[in-house]
């Protein structure tokens, strides 16, 4: 008869192998798995072209340069979308992320804040898109499904929901506001590319006017000039 001196606790030994077993050990729980963000190009290029936009209005000079509001975070544009219950497209996003309208620096409604380009477009802060897509005004509201980016009078540059691609279209509303025309529908980061390669090639900020003059021949260059209107 044999004994060991060995605590329970350190082991036993297995007669068929000759070798002692250590008990086996509870494993705790597995570390999350890291999330990596999917690359999102469509967002990651309107980014971009925000940058860029930022570097020729502060070339040019252009009151826009100093006076965009900062961004809004993702919680915002997440409650967006409960609020609507639709989808807001990435590059919509990223726009918002980056730029959340702009500062008034006049009084009247058309000249009442920069604009982003030819054409006389002004950024909408995402309250004000907000307060046009639900019919709050000022002014008429955007069809369904729409969330407008851009103002000018009546008419409206807005993207359309419930997508993943941002695609925005140009409406001009009809005053009963039940229906709408639209000139053009494009990917944002195209619209952004225009107004970009424009503001290098095509048009001059005038500080007195506080607007853009295109210059049509060199306009002529442009793939997508009819989106400068």
């Amino acid at each position: 008869m044999t004994s060991s001196n060995t605590p329970l606790d350190a082991g036993r030994l297995d007669p068929g192998a000759a070798r002692v077993v250590r008990p086996a050990r509870t494993a705790g729980p597995l570390p999350s798995p890291v999330r990596v963000p999917a690359a999102d190009p469509e967002a990651d290029r309107v980014t971009g072209l925000v940058q860029r936009l930022r570097a020729h209005w502060t070339r040019l000079g252009a009151d826009i340069a100093t006076r965009l509001r900062p961004g809004v975070d993702d919680a915002r544009l997440d409650a967006l979308e409960r609020q609507v219950g639709l989808l807001l497209p990435r590059g919509a996003r990223a726009w918002w992320r980056a730029v959340d309208g702009v500062e008034p620096v006049r009084t009247t409604y058309r000249a009442s804040a920069p604009t982003v380009g030819p054409g006389g477009w002004v950024p909408l802060t995402l309250e004000e898109a907000v307060r046009r897509a639900t019919g709050q005004g000022p002014g008429l509201a955007a069809p369904p499904a729409l969330l407008p980016l851009f103002a000018r009078d009546e008419e409206l540059i807005a993207v359309r929901l419930g997508t993943s691609r941002a695609v925005v279209e140009q409406l001009v509303l009809a005053e009963d506001g039940e229906s709408y025309q639209h000139s053009w529908r494009v990917g944002l980061d195209e619209l952004l590319s225009t107004w970009a390669d424009s503001l290098l090639a095509a048009v001059i900020w005038l500080p007195d006017a506080h607007d853009w003059v295109t210059d049509p021949f060199a306009m002529q260059a442009l793939p997508r000039a009819e989106l400068l209107d």
